[in-house]
């Protein structure tokens, strides 16, 4: 049997950066089944027993990553000096994705 893939899009839900630049966040999941997630999982739920590798892939976007860590960490627009450390392992990750796409060569 071929292994059986799943790939969900999805809004993190109460993300949080840490001090290595990992971005741990949670999916909300219920099971009513109107959400691309929920029916996921609802689908997993029937395949883990079968004899196959399962596998679910969840995409987030870099742009939630952020939107979400300041959702949750500024105060009127600013943030503690405490959660800078969060928004400086985003800038260092971001960073490093802008040089790596400087570099590529383009095929003309």
């Amino acid at each position: 049997m071929k292994p059986i893939e799943l790939e969900v899009d999805e809004h993190p839900h109460s993300g949080e950066v840490n001090e290595q630049g990992d971005f741990v966040f949670y999916l909300y999941g219920s099971n009513e089944c109107d959400q691309e997630f929920e029916k996921a999982i609802e689908t997993l739920i029937h395949l883990w027993p079968l004899q196959t590798e399962v596998s679910i892939k969840i995409n987030v976007k870099l742009k939630d990553v952020y939107n979400d860590t300041y959702e949750m960490f500024n105060a009127g627009g600013k943030i503690q000096q405490v959660d800078t450390f969060r928004f400086e392992a985003l800038r260092k990750d971001c960073q490093w994705i802008i040089d790596q796409i400087n570099e590529l060569e383009m095929n003309t």
